[in-house]
């Protein structure tokens, strides 16, 4: 058994979950789309970077807070920027889960 080939296995069989699939799909449908396409990966990128200045400890203003949720009211008026958005947190559930799972199965080598 080669590791490294067991490894592209998992991400081979990731990638054929519908879940992925149709992430795919919708991406590619809201590319079609130029401006929704651009609100969306204007938001995403903001909310990146809100996300990083509180992992930093940076104190999150209420300002920056309506910001982020005025345009996430903004991006999800698009149907499918919203079924992007919503498949996007059933991948990253998925891909917790695998964070889990070899977590747990590598407890001997964690926990020393």
């Amino acid at each position: 058994m080669n590791f490294y080939d067991k490894v592209h296995e998992m991400v081979r069989c990731f990638k054929e979950t519908n879940e992925f699939k149709e992430y795919i799909k919708l991406k590619n449908e809201l590319k079609s789309d130029l401006d929704a396409y651009n609100k969306l990966k204007d938001f995403k990128d903001k909310q990146k970077k809100y996300q990083l200045e509180y992992i930093d400890g940076k104190k999150q203003s209420k300002e920056s807070l309506d910001q982020m949720q005025n345009l996430y009211s903004l991006v999800i008026q698009n149907e499918t920027s919203r079924k992007l958005l919503e498949n996007e947190m059933k991948i990253n559930v998925m891909l917790a889960d695998m964070q889990k799972i070899m977590g747990d199965a590598l407890k001997d080598i964690i926990d020393f």
